[in-house]
This record gives C-alpha cells, structure tokens and sequence, in this order.
C-alpha cells in the first residue's frame, strides 16, 4: 500500500513538473502576433537599408518582448550599418553612438567592434585636422595683427615725415616770403637813390643826350648812303636775273608759236612780254616779279592748251634685224617738241613751286617720253612726285612705258629710283632689259661707290650671259 502511494506521488510531481517546464517554454517561445509582425516589419526595412526606422521597430519589438534573440542581433546589425553610413556622410559623432548601442545588444559582433575602431580613428583625424585648423587660424590672426600693428606703425611714421616736410615747408615759404620782403625793401630803397641820381645827373644828361642824337644822326645818315648803294646794286642784279629769264621765256614763247596754233593766250603772253621789257627798260619802282608771275600763269594756260590740243598718236618703230638703234621712238615731231618744251620750262624758270606746277601736268601725258621727260625734270623740284610718275611706268604692261622708266632712272641717277632699275633689268622683254643695263651703267659711273651693290652684281650677270 504504501509502495502505491509512493508511485503515485512520484507520478504526480513527475507531471507537475513537467507541467511547469512546458508553462515555462511556451512563454518564451511563443510570440503574440502583433510582435511577429512588427519584426517582420522591420526586418523588411532592415533589407531595404531603411536603417532609422528598422532600429525603431526592433526597439519596439525587443521592449514587448525583451527576450527576443533574433530582435537583438538584428537591431545590432542595423545599428551597426546605420553607423557605417553616418561616417561617410561625416557625422561621426552620431555614428560612434549607434556603434556603441550596437555593442550594448551585440558586445561580440565583430563587425560592429571594426566599425567602431574606424569611426574612432575618423574621429581623431578630425580633431587633429580641427587643433591644425585652429592652430592656422590662430598663426593667420597673429600675423594679421601683426600687418596691423606694422601697418599702423607705417602709417604713423609716414604723417610724422608728411608733418615734417610740411613744417619745413612752412618754414621755407616763411623763409623766402621774408626774402621778397627784404628784397621789396631793398628795390624801393635803390629806387629813392636812383631818383636822387637821377635828379642831380639831369643836366649831365641832357647834354650827352643832345651829343648822342646828332652822333646817331651822323650814323643813320651814313648808313643810309651805305643802303642806298647796296640796294642799287642789289637791284640792278635782281633786273639782270630777270631780264635773262625774260629772254629765255621770249625763246620758249618763239618755239611754242613756232610749233603749235596761236591762241588769244599766246597772244596775251607776247603783249605782257613786250609790256615787261618797256618797264625793265622805264621804271625803277614798279615790282616786275609781280608782272613775270603774270606772264608764266599765261604760260601755263598756254602749254596746257597746247598738250590738250595734240592728239597725233605716237609711232614707234622696232627693227627686227640688229642695227646701231634696234627701237626708234617717238617719230611724232609733236612729242618731241613737248618733251624739249619740258626741258626749256625747267631751264627757264627759277622758282621750284612755279617750274613744278608748269611740269606736274606732263607727269600724266599720254605719251611715255613727255612723260619720263617729266619726270627726269620733276625730279629737282618734287623728288617724290618724279618717284611716283617712275613707278607707275615701271609696273606698266605696255613695253613703251617701262622702257622710259629705264632711261629715266638713267638721266635721274639718284639711289631713290635704283630699286625700280633692279626690277627692270630682270624684265621678259630683252629691249626693255637692255634699256635697263645701259641705264645703270650710267648711273653706276655717276654714284660710284654710292651704287648698290645687288645692282652690280645683277649687271655683271646680265652681261656676261648676254
């Protein structure tokens, strides 16, 4: 009996203590809905890197069901991530926070203990860079203070050296305004002795003064007798000079009627002419420069008519067969007188504004020897004119014309028109190009050494292959 209420006892513990141990295990393995899934929800936020609001939903999860093993190495993981990526946006202070908590729940995650060693480090690099920052920051306002206490200190020497100069300036104008007042004093005081002088020498005065007065006179009257003489001779070397342009004129005035049609122009000309020679001959006093400038305006009129007047075309004749001239030019008497008539006006005239305007209208005639006549004419009163006419002929596409540039650089011979001969020497027409060589020869044995040596050389090769 008593064996069967010992069985039974020990059956009845035996399955009140099994009672208790499954009591047990079903509360803490068994998980309210409501919790399960919350977890799911934040593992779902855990898998899409939503690592604030997973760590908030584990939280809540693990303060409903503290025991939750799964809920604390999730919440360490997220943590941990959430520590990750607040260091590389730089928030270094708050991810050191969330890797600590990561360790509070999960003290042996070793990812979480390597996180936290770098976000350490990322920590003390920051600071050091910070202490470095303030210790630059530091150095750059010291030295700013120190540019300005240097620069105050320039600043203050500087006004000390302006009110220096500005004293002695002061001083200097004090100085010198006492000077201009000593020498006012001294000037006025020269003045009374001088008055004083004056008085007591006047009658001394008076008397040189009236010995002075007939000596000038003396003088002026001598020296009046002196200009006279010179203006006399002067005179009557000047009405010398004039006669003898007034005979060359008469000449030309001869040739042109001679040569061309008369004209109301031509006659005027001779009447001044005639007019000219009775005062040359009467008077003294009447200014006969004015009168022979008169006479050469009509000339002008005169030969400008004339060279309008001409329209005989010119012939030129080139002999195919060698003869002493291989080129006749200008068969046309017409143009030879005008050419000549070129020459006779610079001849004639003295005065180099008045011979250039007679010649600046031939510099643009039709034919190319009044034209280079000229312009070798031309050239001793507007150089650059001559120049101008030389050039143009000697960039001619008619042969005529170039070949009168070559004599003219010939006749001209001056180093101003050599570099034209330079480009007709080399000229594809063989007349042209002999005109050239014969025309430096010639101005080669009139500058000398002056000639350009290129030229020369150019001559010599001409020659010798010619």
């Amino acid at each position: 009996m008593e064996n069967k209420n010992l069985r039974f006892f020990r059956s009845v513990a035996a399955v009140s203590l099994f009672s208790f141990f499954v009591f047990r295990f079903s509360i803490i393995f068994a998980q309210p809905p409501e919790v399960e899934k919350l977890f799911d929800q934040a593992a779902e936020k855990y898998l899409e890197k939503d690592w604030p609001g997973a760590i908030a939903d584990l939280k809540k999860v693990l303060k409903a069901d503290p025991g939750n093993l799964r809920a604390v190495g999730l919440l360490g993981r997220a943590e941990t991530s959430y520590a990750k990526e607040l260091k590389v946006k730089g928030k270094l202070d708050e991810a050191l926070k969330y890797a600590d908590e990561a360790l509070k729940y999960t003290p042996k995650l070793k990812e979480a203990l390597m996180t936290k060693e770098t976000i350490k480090k990322a920590i003390e690099k920051r600071d050091a860079a910070k202490i470095e920052a303030q210790k630059r920051r530091a150095y750059s306002e010291k030295r700013k203070r120190e540019e300005e206490l240097a620069r105050e200190k320039l600043k203050k020497e500087y006004e000390e050296k302006l009110a220096a100069e500005k004293k002695i300036r002061e001083e200097r104008e004090k100085k010198l305004r006492e000077e201009l007042e000593k020498t006012k004093k001294e000037n006025l005081a020269r003045k009374e002795e001088i008055e004083v002088l004056r008085q007591q020498t006047s009658m001394i005065a008076t008397r040189w003064l009236i010995i002075f007065t007939i000596a000038t006179l003396a003088v002026i009257a001598a020296s009046y007798l002196i200009a006279s003489k010179t203006v006399a001779n002067i005179t009557l070397r000047l009405r010398r000079g004039l006669a003898e342009s007034n005979d060359s004129i008469t000449e030309l005035v001869r040739d042109i009627s001679k040569k061309a049609d008369s004209s109301p122009q031509l006659e005027e000309l001779k009447k001044l002419n005639e007019q000219l020679l009775k005062q040359m001959s009467q008077t003294k006093s009447k200014p006969l420069e004015e009168n022979l400038l008169k006479q050469t305006e009509n000339l002008i009129k005169v030969v400008q008519n004339m060279k309008t007047a001409t329209s005989q075309e010119t012939e030129t004749v080139e002999f195919e067969e060698p003869k002493m001239r291989s080129v006749i030019t200008d068969l046309s008497t017409t143009n030879r007188v005008r050419a000549k008539s070129v020459v006779a006006m610079a001849n004639t005239v003295n005065n180099p504004s008045i011979a250039a305007r007679l010649i600046a209208p031939f510099l643009n005639d039709k034919n190319n020897r009044v034209r280079a006549t000229a312009a070798v004419e031309m050239f001793k009163f507007d150089p650059e004119a001559a120049q101008v006419a030389v050039k143009d002929m000697t960039q001619s596409e008619n042969k005529w014309d170039r070949l009168s540039a070559a004599w003219a650089c010939g006749e001209i011979a001056d180093l101003s028109v050599m570099n034209y001969l330079e480009v007709l020497i080399e000229d594809f027409d063989p007349v042209v190009k002999a005109r050239a060589i014969k025309a430096a020869k010639k101005a080669e044995g009139i500058l000398k050494a002056r000639f350009p040596a290129t030229l020369r050389v150019k001559i010599q090769r001409k020659s010798d292959m010619g």
